[in-house]
């Protein structure tokens, strides 16, 4: 967005930073074509138009623990349900839950959100 068609800056916020830190955001700015200041910015402004949504080491972590959730879920049902529970049906199952386990975080994320 233009800066020039934005509302009048007024306000400041700042924070200290170690030198490990500040050379960390330093480098993330360049690769981004930007400063500092205003990539720290630009990062702050994205975190409040899209909300509090999980960070991508969040996600991951988060798609694992689904992942594990669905697998020992459909596990015990494959055990007590009176399946015919194979190796190979196991190893079908694990392949399916890595192979979609964005879409079953998703599922169980949404869960979340519409049950509370």
């Amino acid at each position: 967005m233009d800066e020039s068609k934005e509302a009048k800056k007024s306000k400041n916020i700042t924070f200290r930073l170690s030198r490990d830190q500040y050379e960390q955001i330093e480098r993330a700015a360049l690769v981004a074509g930007d400063e500092p200041n205003g990539w720290c910015r630009k990062v702050v402004l994205v975190q409040l138009t899209e909300g509090f949504g999980l960070t991508k080491n969040d996600r991951l972590i988060y798609e694992e623990i689904a992942r594990v959730r669905y697998l020992v879920g459909h596990g015990f049902r494959m055990l007590i349900g009176g399946q015919d529970a194979t190796a190979e049906m196991w190893k079908k199952m694990t392949a399916d839950a890595d192979y979609h386990r964005g879409v079953i975080a998703d599922d169980l994320l949404l869960r979340r959100q519409t049950s509370g």
